[in-house]
């Protein structure tokens, strides 16, 4: 499995294990996460410190589990965001939806 799922103070924290997020597993995630989402996960963190490289199906992904997430009252924030992965949420304006912030920790903080 290239993610894995765990809770922490009432916050589902999915941790990216790959170095690249991609079409390989994003649908099967896709899926994961807005199951997890509708049994009441509604704020949720994507942990991208791993991850140097993302996909157009990868961001789908991000932004289906967002709007998922804010129809329940909730919120979806992503942290650690290396160089190349930020030049792509740069790129794609995605950087202007999501917030986007350096650690678990402080995204745990910020709900």
């Amino acid at each position: 499995m290239s993610y894995s799922f765990r809770t922490e103070d009432n916050i589902l924290i999915v941790t990216i294990e790959n170095e690249r997020a991609t079409v390989e597993f994003s649908s099967e995630l896709k899926k994961e996460l807005l199951e997890k989402i509708e049994q009441k996960h509604n704020n949720v963190i994507f942990d991208l410190s791993r991850s140097n490289f993302v996909d157009s199906s990868f961001l789908g992904t991000l932004v289906a589990g967002l709007k998922k997430c804010t129809m329940n009252n909730g919120d979806l924030k992503i942290v650690g965001l290396q160089e190349p992965v930020m030049s792509m949420f740069e790129l794609t304006r995605l950087c202007k939806i999501f917030d986007i912030l350096d650690s678990v920790d402080e995204a745990i903080k910020a709900f």
